[in-house]
């Protein structure tokens, strides 16, 4: 078997940061990207729930380290997830130190609040965040262009645009409105670069760190297209986000996965022995 091969069987839990990793005292909070979700599935039946983080909860609990998984808007923008993230932290964290954990666009959400909620119960000692598009994504971009999704800024704002779609069929230019949600603008390359950066400064008091990840993705396959439409504007990257983009703070390492590899198993089957070793 072919080291790829190898590498295609096993998940991202299975490369450790280091050998002789040290759990952190303070708790970890995984926050997950767009579409996320902390579980799906039956508590009565847990070997038929879906995790968003696969085994990583687990797998940092064996190490000693306390994982609390959130849940927020799975299409919301920026300001209603760093929101609902703080509510619910303060609610269970309050007078405790934590580490942040972010996957995608979950590491603008710690970003915001970091930057513009700074009246916290809780102390945030870390962030790191994983494929986080810190530059936007140039796959917004071209939603945004050839379908139309992205006019909505924010909750209360719409910025009316034409797309090839739009024009053709004034039913499809309706749904696409109804669909569109502030995440996909705040997304985009244009408002991640020229606004949300420039808008939201690093907290002085935490640790940034970040993590990037690059593959080549077939055509064929689910990632294929946006693969490319990455790879076309800024090089190397996991089929949504390249390693440019993924780079904020201290920048650790660039991982051989595409974007989806990168917070575990979905499915996690706990049988004999447990999950994921």
């Amino acid at each position: 078997m072919t080291e790829r091969a190898k590498r295609k069987n096993v998940s991202g839990l299975d490369m450790p940061v280091t050998p002789h990793y040290k759990a952190p005292r303070a708790p970890v909070v995984l926050c997950h990207g767009l579409y996320g979700y902390d579980k799906w599935g039956p508590d009565s039946f847990p070997m038929l729930q879906v995790h968003y983080w696969g085994g990583v909860e687990e797998a940092l609990a064996k190490v000693g380290a306390k994982v609390i998984v959130t849940k927020v808007p799975r299409t919301g923008s920026v300001w209603e997830r760093a929101q609902e993230l703080h509510t619910v932290l303060k609610a269970i964290l309050a007078g405790n130190n934590v580490n942040f954990i972010a996957h995608s666009m979950g590491g603008l959400d710690c970003r915001y609040l970091l930057s513009h909620i700074r009246d916290r119960p809780y102390k945030v000692e870390s962030l790191t965040t994983i494929s986080t598009p810190h530059q936007g994504s140039p796959v917004m971009d071209w939603f945004r262009d050839h379908v139309g999704v992205g006019a909505v800024v924010d909750a209360a704002k719409r910025v009316e645009r034409q797309s090839p779609l739009n024009v053709l069929d004034p039913v499809v230019q309706r749904m696409i409105q109804l669909l569109d949600t502030p995440a996909y603008a705040n997304l985009t390359t244009d408002y991640c670069r020229g606004y949300f950066n420039s808008n939201t400064p690093n907290d002085p008091t935490v640790a940034y760190y970040s993590y990037g990840a690059s593959t080549n993705i077939p055509p064929w396959t689910f990632l294929g297209l946006t693969w490319q439409v990455v790879n076309e504007k800024e090089g190397e990257n996991d089929g949504i986000v390249s390693i440019e983009s993924a780079k904020w703070g201290k920048y650790i390492k660039t991982l051989d996965a595409n974007h989806w590899d990168l917070n575990g198993q979905r499915f996690v089957y706990k049988g004999n022995g447990g999950g994921v070793d």
